[in-house]
């Protein structure tokens, strides 16, 4: 009877000792496998690559229509100087790429039909006041019944003549920039100037000295770089969301580092036939270093629609094939942090940002560093 007593004993705790071993075994095998599915990121890697954590938040998402043009000058924003006369160029104030303001010298040409409009004006002058003296005089004695009707309508007639000979030389020498009070007291002109129009840059100088120039060609173009708009060209199909009033962002062909901004300022009614497109203007309200150039090609993205979602730094999501993941926190110890990936839906992407669509419940994300992480 007391053997069979130890042998139960012994059976028991035999038992007890399989079934422990067996347990702790288990135990172990669990905690292995939670941690092969985390990506282990050591303290020394943390800071090496920069990394940052970081939670989703909300931020303004654009939604925008693409479009291409040209930086444009308006006709009020653009001139063409060109000589009214025939002339030789007789003095160059300019240079190209040289600011320029309005009522500026840029330069003198001679011109020998110069010569004879002031001479004629000299003399129109000069016979103006006889006539007038003259007309007063017979008006004067019309008045009384002393002269007779045709010899007033005669020195009318003349002295009215005269008077438009006059003004008309007067307008074509002012038109010349030149001062006709000298030229009527016999000072006389060996040349006229060109004078700018407006304020602005020198983009093209078409002249030397001594060169023999005709009526009407231009010499000197210049560009107000204050006024200098966006020509767009918007698809057919995009016309419906767009309106003035609307912001757009836009970079120069070249330069995809600086981004300049604009509103739409006015819409055409006319379809492109051959582009399937519609002509839009836009005034640009920024600009970088004012290193825009006329005609310079830009590309632009028309702000249509806003709205806010949750969202993520766009560096913070790694794509593999179809699909997006990020990395969350699950926990760190003294040998550094675990991450664990997660499957994500994203959206729209704007300023840096990405929108997520589906689960948002992540508290704590990797938003930094992520590019050398394994997917």
């Amino acid at each position: 009877m007391k053997i069979y007593t130890i042998n139960n004993a012994l059976i028991i705790l035999l038992a007890l000792i399989v079934t422990g071993c067996g347990k702790s075994s288990k135990t172990g095998q669990e905690t292995a496998a939670d941690t092969s599915n985390l990506i282990h990121v050591t303290v020394q890697q943390f800071e090496a690559d920069s990394m940052k954590f970081g939670s989703i938040t909300l931020q303004n998402f654009d939604r925008e229509v693409s479009c291409n043009g040209y930086i444009t000058a308006p006709p009020n924003g653009e001139a063409w100087i060109s000589s009214p006369l025939a002339g030789i160029v007789e003095s160059i104030k300019c240079v190209m790429g040289s600011y320029v303001r309005k009522g500026q010298t840029l330069g003198h040409i001679a011109s020998n039909e110069l010569m004879v409009m002031q001479q004629e004006f000299a003399e129109a002058s000069a016979k103006l006041k006889r006539l007038n003296a003259d007309y007063k005089r017979s008006k004067s004695l019309f008045a009384e019944n002393i002269g007779a009707e045709k010899d007033f309508l005669a020195v009318e007639s003349e002295y009215k003549s005269m008077q438009s000979k006059y003004q008309s030389l007067k307008l074509r020498l002012q038109l010349l920039k030149l001062d006709v009070a000298k030229i009527e007291a016999g000072d006389l002109y060996s040349a006229f100037p060109l004078i700018s129009p407006i304020n602005g840059y020198i983009t093209n100088q078409n002249m030397v000295l001594g060169q023999f120039v005709e009526q009407q060609k231009k010499l000197v173009e210049i560009i107000d770089l204050n006024q200098l708009q966006l020509q767009l060209s918007v698809f057919e199909t995009d016309i419906a969301n767009i309106k003035t009033g609307q912001n757009i962002r836009f970079r120069v062909s070249g330069d995809n580092t600086v981004f300049h901004t604009a509103i739409l300022s006015a819409i055409s009614k006319t379809v492109n036939p051959d582009t399937k497109t519609i002509l839009c203007l836009a005034k640009i309200s920024t600009r970088d270093g004012s290193n825009l150039v006329n005609n310079s090609y830009v590309q632009a993205k028309i702000t249509v629609d806003q709205k806010r979602a949750n969202a993520l730094p766009s560096e913070a999501i790694l794509r593999s094939g179809k699909d997006y993941y990020i990395f969350v926190f699950d926990k760190s110890d003294n040998q550094g942090y675990y991450l664990r990936k997660e499957k994500v839906e994203t959206g729209m992407v704007s300023n840096g940002f990405t929108e997520i669509t589906g689960n948002t419940t992540f508290s704590k994300v990797l938003v930094k560093g992520t590019y050398n992480l394994p997917l």
